[in-house]
């Protein structure tokens, strides 16, 4: 008799974890998406794996206005301006990447084969690729998101052509006349002196690159050691680039390796042959550093003095000059893949496209803060900071990373690990340096050169370098 009890139970515990263990399983089926269903059911054997895919404006619901700036270096509106000028050519350039779709399409009427998870929208396709412009981990990208590792970077290449072939975003100094003359009024207005002649402040970058393969350096017809930056012991690529006041880019040039001087640099770009040909109005220069040769469309600071009214000219000059490196901070600090160097699986021509897209990016994230207006001052915070695990994803780079430093004289926030990498002039000739400083003189036809105008200017204004205030160490009391 106590037998047949314990088997009676014995069998009642079994039913009732056979009842337990059904009902669970039906609760997590009653739970799962009927896309998930229906994918499941017809899986394609050669993808195993399935991915939830989220739309943009689910992930900004997510994470807020706030944290979207930061993640994706602009407001959701700015991003929705940006999507609707960019979506028709993201769309055609996705037709050249991903040839497999056309495969197969006997007419104008026939569809695409079907995609696994889903079809990736093109909003989904600019975020993706603005937050792996911003420094972000394309296996962070992959869990947001729910696509896969070549499906981001397809994106973001994508993206690159649509920013570079779209009409509006195209980067080229202006040829007005009126246009230079409000470039000039901007710093006009940001000068404490007044100089009224500041068309530009022109300087140049490193854009940093692992060391380039073979391949890559006979098609762009040097040798590897070309690329090689002595100043900052990076490879990497000279770009010279000219802004306005609120840090807009005017003008980028990338033709040579890290090797070459500013000088050289920014005379092989287009830029400088059409100032040769005085593409500026008479009464306008750009402002450079001493990498540069004083000519009569470029104004440098004096070399080798520390004081009195050349010393003081150099301050103000720097003033305005110093636009341009905060042009270059704010891009750097808005993309954060330019604070490390670029993979090597990226070829020196991607690296171009990129860049220039970076950059063309980067002017519109300024008009959206700005408007239209040029005359803006820059500041900083037009630059929201970078996400935590952005700054830990550049942190991880076996290469390392570049670090945001502020600037002696005036405090802007620089990438000084990329800058002043071309200031040499080794591969200038003597006899061509000769030839340009001649110029400052004027002696044969009697006239006084821009920077000894600008010079007077600073005398008659009575101004001179500030002096910096010495903090005195305060005193501990000793109780």
């Amino acid at each position: 008799m106590p037998k047949d009890n314990s088997r009676a139970r014995r069998r009642q515990a079994a039913a009732l974890v056979a009842k337990i263990v059904a009902c669970a399983v039906a609760d997590e089926q009653s739970h799962r998406s009927v896309d998930e269903t229906r994918h499941t059911r017809h899986r394609d054997p050669r993808y195993p794996y399935y991915r939830r895919r989220r739309t943009v404006r689910e992930v900004y619901r997510m994470i807020g206005d706030t944290y979207f700036r930061r993640a994706y270096r602009m407001n959701y509106q700015s991003f929705l301006r940006l999507h609707e000028k960019l979506s028709t050519g993201i769309q055609a350039a996705l037709r050249i990447i991903l040839k497999y779709e056309l495969k197969g399409l006997a007419s104008d009427n026939s569809k695409p084969p079907p995609i696994p998870n889903g079809p990736i929208s093109t909003k989904v396709r600019l975020a993706v690729a603005l937050r792996y412009f911003a420094g972000g981990s394309p296996y962070d990208i992959m869990s947001v998101y729910g696509i896969s590792h070549t499906a981001i970077m397809d994106s973001v290449w994508s993206v690159v052509e649509a920013v570079n072939l779209l009409p509006e975003f195209h980067i080229e100094y202006p040829k007005s006349h009126t246009e230079q003359m409000n470039i000039a009024r901007g710093f006009e207005q940001a000068s404490a002196v007044g100089f009224s002649n500041c068309a530009g402040a022109v300087d140049g970058v490193l854009i940093w690159i692992l060391k380039p393969t073979e391949k890559d350096a006979s098609a762009a017809g040097i040798g590897r050691k070309k690329f090689l930056c002595g100043r900052k012991g990076k490879f990497g690529l000279n770009c010279q680039a000219v802004s306005d006041v609120s840090g807009r880019i005017l003008d980028i040039s990338i033709v040579y390796g890290g090797a070459s001087s500013d000088c050289m640099a920014f005379e092989a770009s287009d830029l400088f042959r059409q100032l040769e040909d005085g593409l500026l109005h008479k009464s306008l220069v750009l402002f450079g550093d001493n990498a540069y040769l004083n000519s009569h469309f470029m104004v440098t600071p004096y070399p080798n003095v520390s004081s009195g009214s050349k010393d003081d000219y150099n301050f103000y000059h720097s003033q305005l000059r110093i636009r341009v490196e905060c042009c270059f901070g704010m891009l750097v600090k808005r993309w954060g893949i330019l604070r490390a160097a670029i993979p090597q699986n990226i070829s020196i021509s991607r690296t171009i496209s990129l860049v220039h897209a970076l950059a063309k990016l980067h002017n519109f994230c300024i008009n959206e803060r700005l408007g239209s207006d040029c005359n803006n001052v820059t500041t900083n915070d037009m630059v929201p900071d970078s996400l935590e695990k952005d700054n830990d994803n550049l942190m991880m780079q076996s290469e390392g990373y570049v670090t945001m430093d502020a600037d002696d004289n005036h405090g802007i926030l620089v990438p000084r690990g990329l800058m002043n990498g071309g200031h040499h002039f080794d591969d200038m000739p003597r006899a061509l340096r000769r030839t340009t400083e001649s110029y400052d003189g004027a002696k044969t036809h009697g006239a006084k050169t821009q920077r000894e105008l600008l010079r007077n200017k600073v005398i008659n204004s009575h101004m001179t370098r500030p002096t910096k205030r010495l903090v005195r160490p305060t005193k501990k009391l000793i109780r």
